[in-house]
């Protein structure tokens, strides 16, 4: 049995190291402690764009699709599909000011992460229309999935703001 003094010392022992991560815990609130290869935004350098090129972006683990849509591209992604198997992007995962038909915050430029809902492998373009490379998941050019045998998510849309001359793509994680 152990005694009493043995208890103490493991009590403190105790206390202590969970005093430790309590502070390191409260420290990571008032301090970014993430290391140095995670960043709070990505900053990409668009350039120009080619209309109705999708373009992938990379930047460290980070893959990003933008496509600049043509006027006739958006007017035939306005219209009702059917399609589609979530037209009104309802089961989507896209910020507050995508939740619109063209999934976008500027109607001629898409934007999404570059990887599909399948499997989560990157994306390929097929004529008009984006497929996933080793999945059978494919999308229109506003990341909305098209009706296949199997149920899929449309592309996630990432909180990103442009510079005001679109050169500048910041994405936020």
């Amino acid at each position: 049995m152990p005694n009493r003094k043995s208890l103490e010392l493991l009590f403190r022992y105790f206390a202590a190291i969970l005093g430790f991560a309590v502070l390191y815990v409260l420290a990571d609130f008032a301090i970014d402690l993430r290391p140095a290869g995670i960043q709070s935004s990505y900053r990409f350098t668009v350039g120009a764009l080619d209309i109705d090129q999708p373009r992938i972006l990379q930047q460290e683990n980070l893959s990003i699709l933008v496509i600049r849509r043509s006027a006739g591209a958006i007017a035939r992604l306005k219209q009702e599909s059917g399609k589609l198997q979530d037209p009104a992007s309802s089961r989507s995962n896209q910020p507050e000011f995508a939740r619109n038909a063209l999934r976008s915050k500027h109607p001629e430029i898409f934007v999404s992460y570059a990887l599909g809902t399948d499997l989560g492998c990157a994306l390929e373009v097929l004529q008009d229309q984006l497929g996933e490379i080793c999945g059978g998941a494919r999308y229109d050019f506003a990341g909305r999935a098209l009706n296949s045998d199997k149920t899929f998510q449309n592309l996630v849309v990432p909180d990103y703001n442009f510079s005001n001359d679109f050169k500048t793509l910041t994405i936020r994680p």
